[in-house]
């Protein structure tokens, strides 16, 4: 099992990081390349939502909320990566999960991910995509801290 994590305090409360995070018409603005997401079943905001991010490479990844606590933690499970009409997904148990916690009047955001590859060509393939996904992250989280920035009025 891999395993990328990434923290940052961003400025802002835990319950206005929250606002922007469970906002899915919102996630363009704050997760890389994403160009839009789209409800695809299940409850609107909470457990069980299912959705499709499409993002500028044209990438469709099909993802399932399987964690939502209130202004605690939010994480998905990428079912499928399409690209094309084709199943283009690489690794299984794809889990991406955002913990939020209070760190004075600001929050601490961790994001992690954690995927399997199976056998020993997905081991040499999970390497070379920790580096993309540190990336990833370090952008979301530079993203993330500009948008409190502005709800904020702050500057960091």
């Amino acid at each position: 099992m891999a395993k990328i994590v990434a923290r940052q305090i961003v400025p802002g409360s835990q319950e206005l990081v929250w606002h922007v995070l469970s906002d899915f018409e919102r996630t363009s603005e704050w997760v890389p390349s994403a160009v839009s997401i789209e409800h695809t079943g299940g409850p609107p905001k909470s457990m069980g939502r299912e959705h499709t991010v499409r993002y500028d490479n044209g990438l469709e990844a099909h993802q399932r909320i399987v964690a939502w606590d209130d202004s605690r933690r939010l994480a998905w499970r990428t079912e499928q990566e399409m690209l094309g009409g084709r199943d283009v997904s690489k690794f299984n148990n794809v889990r991406t999960t955002v913990d939020l916690r209070p760190s004075g009047s600001n929050t601490e955001v961790t994001v992690t991910r954690t995927w399997s590859g199976g056998g020993p060509l997905g081991l040499i393939r999970s390497f070379g995509q920790k580096a993309a996904v540190k990336q990833e992250f370090e952008e979301l989280l530079a993203n993330l801290n500009s948008i409190m920035n502005d709800s904020t009025g702050s500057s960091s």
